[in-house]
């Protein structure tokens, strides 16, 4: 995983194709001029999903995904959420979504991370992580993901 500012996002270019061509769109786009719903920036292998949501408070029934084939780069544009983050070693798997390219997961995060408007979290293939959590009381999240295959 990667937790930065998005004003440095450039310094990790040259670990895949397919990142680089994403770090480009984010270096290159109006991220508040995107769409809601699906953007594709390079076919399948590079595309991003605009969305509203309101955070939730954790619970007992809160699954972490994984995913095999995308890395994801989670972008909040306005609000504050929590992203929690957990290897999928120390992690139970509970379901597999193989069209949304998801193993879902139950188990204890080892971080947590609060995304706010200029910062991005990166996680990688394995990487089990549960976003939309509220950091302290429900807010509403404009957020954006970009799916890059790795």
């Amino acid at each position: 995983m990667i937790y930065d500012k998005l004003s440095e996002i450039a310094r990790y270019r040259g670990l895949s194709e397919n990142l680089d061509m994403g770090i480009r769109f984010l270096q290159s786009t109006d991220l508040f001029s995107l769409p809601m719903g699906r953007t594709e920036i390079l076919g399948s292998d590079v595309y991003c999903n605009r969305f509203n949501y309101t955070t939730v408070p954790i619970s007992q029934s809160s699954l972490m995904e994984a995913h095999e084939r995308y890395l994801d780069i989670h972008i909040v544009l306005s609000g504050l959420e929590q992203v929690m983050v957990a290897p999928i070693e120390t992690l139970t798997e509970v379901e597999i979504r193989a069209d949304e390219d998801s193993i879902m997961y139950r188990g204890a995060p080892e971080y947590t991370f609060t995304l706010e408007p200029g910062r991005f979290l990166l996680v990688y293939p394995g990487e089990g992580h549960l976003p939309k959590l509220a950091p302290k009381a429900p807010e509403d999240v404009d957020k954006l993901v970009l799916k890059i295959a790795f």
